[in-house]
Order: C-alpha cells, then structure tokens, then sequence
C-alpha cells in the first residue's frame, strides 16, 4: 500500500506540474501502450533513474529505483548489466501544446531473456563444505571445452573455481550430465551487494540452507554446450526457489572461469522481503 501510495502521489505530481505549467495545458488523449528496450541507469541529482532507451534512440524515464521493490529493482540491475531486451506496459498521455508524457505503474514491465521459472522441489543441494561423490563417470564432461570459452577443460575451470564449497556430477545419459556446486554463502558480504544490509543476520547462513548452481552439460562433437544453468536456493524455512536463466551460458560460466563470484541479487532481495530474513524496503540500502 506505502509503494501504490508512493506512485499515487508522484503521479498526481505530475498531472499538477503538467497541467499547471501553461495554463493553457489541456490533456487531449490517453491511451495504453507498450515499449521495448535497453535498460540504462542514469544518476539526476541524488537519485539513480531507469530509463528506457528505444530503438529510434528516443527514451522514457522508467522511475527512481529507490520506488521500485527489490526483486524488481534487481531483476532491473541485472537486465542494465547484461543489456537484455525491457517490455514495459504504461500509459501515454498526450497533451495539446507539449511533448507526451509516459507513465508507469510498478510492476508494469516484462524482462525478456531473464525468465525465471519457479518450482517446488528442485534437487536436494549437497551440504555446505562437504564434496558429494560423482555418480557415473563424469570424466568425459570434465575433458571437455565450453563452445564460448576453449581455454581450459570445464572441469578444470569449476575446480579452480574458488567460492563452490562442494561440487558434483551426476551422469544422466550417454552424452548428458549434471554439474552442482555449493555456492560458499560466508564468501557473499555487503561489498557483493546491496541487499546484504537489508538482511536481519549478515551471516547468509542463517538466511539460506543452501544456495546451489545448477548446469545440464550435453556433449555436441567433443564440445560441451549448457544453455540453461541455474540457481537453486533453499531458504532456512524450507522454502525453495530456483532462477533459470534463458540466456546463453556464458554470463554465469564466463564468471565462473575468470573466478569472479556469481550474482546471487535475486535471492537477497527476496530475503529482504520477508519478514523472517530481511528489514523489507523501508531500510536504504548502505
């Protein structure tokens, strides 16, 4: 209610700073319509702004990220870092004597190539700090190179991977397989990201049982191909989420093989939310 309110308030703001402007200012239309494009952050005084930049290099102003909850403002972050494609849905409003104006009602708005699908029971993850046994001979899909990145053998990247806890393999098939690794939850600080301080404990562990890569390895001509890995989480109520990505691999392997920590943003802000975990959105992030 405090977030519609906040959007009922900044709108009628703009009606009033519109309509006001000249007095001669007249609303003639309004209609419904959709926009697509990349996502930029852009600072205007002390506030981060969204906005859309369009195809015909012409942007709308998303809103102040600070109005946006967590999930969204971090789904957003992610779509700015990897410049996916932003569907948002709003309202056009066309005045007499000035340019149109759009309007936006949070939640309004659809990030394609970031699709997370959500299901009850994904696999039991492996306990932190404690390496699970590979079942079948994984050796095959340990020799073998990414497509994107043919640097080294894949399983010698997730070895040297420093923040897995445990890792395993299990054999699905002939030319199939599936990679697991505990993600190290006392390696996340608030240096990672911002939802960390938003958190009743620092200490994840107390946040989430688990926190687990997920990645289907199918072997094509010798080369290893995943286009789906994941994140599962399993919070300390039981609750389990999981994030599929639809993009191409290489963003998370391409972390995973130059050792940087994988993003985990989606999660956090979730736990942010609740109650049990978090401080909600009331508390700024430090």
């Amino acid at each position: 209610m405090r977030r519609l309110s906040l959007m009922a308030a900044l709108t009628a703001a703009l009606f009033a700073g519109i309509l006001s402007e000249p007095a001669q200012a007249r609303l003639i239309k309004e209609m419904q319509v959709t926009r697509s494009g990349k996502v930029a952050v852009v600072t205007e005084g002390q506030a981060s702004v969204y906005r859309l930049l369009l195809a015909n290099n012409k942007l709308v102003v998303i809103g102040d990220r600070e109005f946006f909850p967590p999930a969204t403002r971090a789904a957003l972050d992610q779509a700015v870092e990897r410049k996916l494609t932003v569907e948002i849905v709003g309202q056009m409003l066309i005045f007499n004597d000035q340019a149109p104006v759009f309007t936006l009602p949070l939640g309004k708005l659809d990030i394609k190539d970031l699709n997370p699908t959500f299901t009850s029971s994904p696999a039991p993850a492996a306990s932190p700090g404690t390496p699970a046994a590979d079942s079948g001979d994984a050796a095959p899909f340990k020799d073998a190179k990414l497509k994107f990145n043919a640097s080294v053998p894949l399983g010698q990247a997730i070895d040297n991977y420093a923040f897995f806890s445990s890792r395993s393999w299990k054999v699905l098939g002939q030319d199939k397989a599936e990679f697991r690794g505990e993600i190290d939850l006392s390696s996340i600080t608030e240096l990672d990201s911002r939802y960390v301080p938003r958190l009743l404990s620092k200490d994840l562990r107390e946040t989430f049982k688990s926190l687990t890569f997920v990645a289907v390895v199918t072997l094509q001509g010798g080369s290893a191909n995943c286009p789906d890995p994941a994140v599962e989480a399993v919070f300390q109520d039981g609750v389990k989420d999981r994030l599929v990505w639809k993009d191409p691999p290489n963003y998370y392997w391409d972390k995973i093989y130059r050792n940087k920590k994988l993003t985990v943003d989606y999660f956090l802000s979730k736990a942010a939310l609740n109650p049990k975990y978090g401080k909600g959105i009331s508390q700024p992030a430090q």
